[in-house]
């Protein structure tokens, strides 16, 4: 799948916090790492170690071919790919030194000061748990005035959410749901406008149930990051479960 400068551009992430996170959840999965140094005419798979912000610094493991690893040393910028959950990471830093960690060759490089995380919208729509979903709350006006309830959210990426309410709810095709909030629990809470782009009815045993899809009209870069956050750490969890 190939990317435009656009995509890239708007997955592109420069807060160091957030840079950090990421680069955690690298480690923390010993998620493999393709390193490419000349210009993409060479590389090998590492994986990242450790880091740390006071130093600045990014711990990879030492590769398994001593001349590969000598040819890295000399380069004099890299690139990283990986592919975590399926969503591909990219990251750039101005080339690597020898080290040691835990007694062990290793290399260090700077944290990068720029982080890609690509991700095509359609493919990242994430099925909620019955357990783990979370509530919506969101406003609806009616001949007696403006009126808030809650409804379960049943699906979830960063263009838009799924949702289930108790009763039949008469909501239009096109319709703005104004400033909706979604308890992500740890994760956080995001506000957004929501416009309606499915309503459906049915019958769940005695109950009534109305289901509906909706599309972030526009989600702030941090309801974004949260959002993406969450989808993450349910996927883990889930990969965690089945071993």
């Amino acid at each position: 799948m190939s990317y435009s400068d656009a995509d890239i551009d708007s997955f592109t992430i420069t807060s160091r916090s957030e840079i950090v996170f990421y680069l955690h959840q690298l480690i923390n999965d010993q998620e493999p790492l393709s390193v490419m140094f000349e210009e993409g005419r060479e590389s090998m798979l590492t994986i990242a170690l450790d880091l740390s912000e006071e130093k600045n610094q990014l711990i990879l493991d030492w590769g398994g071919s001593e001349e590969t690893n000598k040819r890295l040393l000399k380069a004099g910028s890299t690139s990283f790919v990986a592919n975590p959950l399926g969503v591909r990471n990219l990251f750039q830093t101005a080339g690597v030194t020898a080290s040691t960690f835990q007694n062990r060759p290793a290399f260090v490089t700077a944290l990068p000061k720029k982080y890609v995380r690509l991700q095509r919208r359609e493919f990242f729509r994430l099925t909620l748990p019955v357990t783990q979903r979370a509530p919506c709350r969101i406003s609806l006006n009616s001949a007696s005035g403006e009126r808030s309830l809650t409804v379960s959210v049943i699906d979830l990426c960063v263009g838009g959410v799924g949702l289930e309410g108790k009763g039949t709810l008469n909501l239009e095709l096109g319709q703005v749901l104004l400033k909706a909030s979604i308890d992500l629990g740890k994760t956080g809470i995001i506000h957004a406008d929501m416009e309606v782009r499915f309503v459906g009815h049915m019958v769940r045993g005695s109950e009534n149930v109305t289901r509906i899809g909706c599309k972030f009209v526009k989600l702030g870069r941090s309801d974004d990051v949260t959002v993406q956050r969450f989808i993450t750490q349910i996927q883990r969890d889930q990969r965690a479960r089945l071993g």
